[in-house]
């Protein structure tokens, strides 16, 4: 599991003020992991998991 995954779990799980809050803090956070990473065009055949969310299709770029 990826530490994104237990945020993403939190977000879907906290009420709605306390959600946005956390929101408010990790999409930047989001926005430079895209920045700083590629698509992985072999996700979805590395298993169904690697498919299910953005943040576990991607592979450094370097």
């Amino acid at each position: 599991m990826f530490q994104r995954d237990v945020l993403g779990d939190a977000m879907r799980r906290l009420p709605a003020a306390a959600r946005r809050e956390l929101r408010r803090v990790v999409d930047p956070l989001d926005e430079e992991f895209l920045r700083k990473t590629l698509p992985d065009p072999r996700a979805a055949e590395l298993s169904a998991w690697h498919a299910q969310a953005w943040w576990r299709q991607r592979m450094r770029d370097r």
